[in-house]
């Protein structure tokens, strides 16, 4: 059977002039935007650029905004959520809905589920059926009985997509949805995207990591500041002109200049291994260097760090600033001197629930304490006034709760809070994932001045034009090995790419 092309055809949905506001601050500024049948258009732009909110004006979330929508080729009014999903409109968060303890089909059919012969029983046949029917309509590799929470992330938003569109749905809205998943995952994730385009549906695709955008979208719609900036077709979507049109500046112009001054030993890794996941991985870190960390998803490089913070057991040495550590584990190390930004940053990192001051300030508790050991707010307040303004926090209210901040704002709270504790060794693990353009060139700059100020730092990321670009040498890992070591500065991209592939150097 011949494979079927995406054709993309007529313009299913139009938003036209969108104006919204928040305490009269406009979120959106009479933005356009559309989505065609069989298409993926993106939306890019920083955080607070009104990716989110035009979205969620979509979603029926708000009634009070401003412009017209047209669906379907007739004028609509949206203003509630259920409205949305019966005109056919679904929208895939980035916080998934699913139900982990449930089974993939009563996850599809949640809150459709057919009818037994008895009064309120559920006919469990009919249920697997009808998923089934489902799945084999989109094409989908799920297992029908499994517990969705043996799935990956991947696969659990594939189950959103089928519970989403049991029905007629005829856009679909993913609101970044490969910010927390591997390189093979998200693979799985655009195969299913591309398959739903064959079938006609037209998506809009929330990312922040452009590099995606050649490889999915057809066309590319810019927001910056609550405005449309324009809208390209993929071909004419080069890394550069987004980034000018999302910033004002390229993206070379993103990272800072190198002035960092690598100076003396201050922490030595020797013979780390733990069998079936790394082994013999050895390294000097100085001060005031910046030692990058590639591999491809599953190399071991994150497992190496946790080992090196106490986070996993393994066996070597480490030696922090003259001193072994023989009882690694994360309190330790941090007592020693060390700090790790964790790639889960939502399981690792804040603590929802309280403010921005108490999670900066989290760390060094006894330090905020007052004369008779109880915790003084205005201390509390005093440090996180000064952390936000370093780490340019926005918006600045110590007392705002920090699950109200956006993503990279988050991220910003986590890397004072360590910053707080004064560390000599910094490890960064996917610092800037899930993070907008702007908020990452902040985070690059501040890299570089904690290395400036003599902080040894490790960085792992998946985006190799950080490497390159920031550190100093660059560890490669293949297979829980050391497979070459490689001088930043000097290394492009593309042979930082070939040395992680099979094909690399060993």
């Amino acid at each position: 059977m011949p494979e079927l092309k995406p054709t993309i055809g007529e313009t299913i949905l139009r938003m036209t002039g969108i104006v919204k506001e928040f305490s009269g601050t406009r979120a959106l500024d009479r933005v356009d935007f559309d989505v065609r049948t069989g298409e993926i258009h993106a939306l890019i732009g920083e955080n607070g650029a009104g990716k989110s909110t035009l979205m969620n004006v979509l979603a029926g979330r708000f009634d009070d905004y401003e412009g017209q929508i047209a669906f379907s080729g007739e004028s609509i009014r949206l203003v509630n959520p259920r409205q949305v999903r019966d005109l056919g409109i679904a929208v895939i968060y980035q916080e998934l809905s699913v139900l982990p303890n449930l089974t993939v089909a009563e996850n599809i059919m949640l809150g459709h589920e057919p009818g037994g012969t008895l009064p309120g029983a559920i006919d469990k046949a009919e249920l697997r059926a009808q998923a089934g029917a489902v799945i084999d309509r989109l094409g989908f590799d799920l297992p029908l009985d499994g517990k969705v929470e043996s799935l990956s992330h991947a696969r659990q938003c594939l189950v959103e997509v089928a519970h989403a569109i049991r029905k007629d749905i005829k856009v679909l809205v993913f609101d970044e949805p490969t910010a927390c998943l591997g390189s093979e995952d998200v693979e799985k994730l655009f195969d299913a995207m591309r398959d739903l385009k064959t079938k006609g549906i037209g998506m809009a695709y929330i990312t922040h990591r452009l590099a995606e955008l050649p490889r999915i979208a057809d066309r590319v719609t810019v927001l910056r500041d609550g405005k449309a900036v324009g809208t390209l077709d993929i071909a004419d979507a080069t890394t550069p002109r987004l980034s000018k049109m999302m910033l004002g500046r390229t993206l070379d112009e993103m990272f800072p200049e190198k002035r960092n001054k690598p100076g003396r030993p201050i922490l030595e890794v020797e013979g780390l291994t733990r069998p079936g996941v790394f082994q013999d991985i050895s390294f000097v870190l100085h001060e005031g260097e910046i030692l990058g960390i590639a591999g491809l998803v599953g190399s071991g490089r994150t497992e190496i760090v946790r080992a090196i913070f106490g986070a996993e057991k393994a066996d070597g040495r480490c030696v922090l600033d003259g001193r072994e550590l023989a009882r690694r584990s994360p309190g330790w190390c941090m007592a020693m001197g060390m700090g790790m930004i964790q790639e889960d940053r939502k399981r690792d990192g804040n603590i929802t629930g309280l403010s921005v001051a108490v999670n900066l300030g989290i760390g060094i508790l006894d330090r905020l304490a007052g004369a008779v050991g109880f915790l003084a707010p205005k201390r509390i307040r005093t440090n996180a006034e000064v952390m936000i303004g370093r780490m340019r926090v926005a918006p600045s209210d110590p007392l705002r709760e920090v699950q109200l901040l956006s993503g990279g704002n988050q991220q910003k709270v986590i890397v004072g809070r360590w910053l707080c504790a004064d560390p000599k060794v910094m490890i960064f693990d996917e610092p800037t994932q899930g993070i907008d353009v702007g908020t990452k060139a902040q985070l690059y700059e501040l890299l570089m001045e904690l290395a400036c100020e003599g902080r040894g730092i490790i960085l792992i990321s998946s985006e190799f034009i950080e490497l390159t670009s920031l550190a100093d040498r660059i560890l490669v890992i293949k297979g829980g090995r050391k497979a070459c070591e490689l001088p930043g500065p000097e290394t492009c991209v593309d042979e930082l790419f070939a040395a992680c592939t099979e094909k690399g150097a060993e």
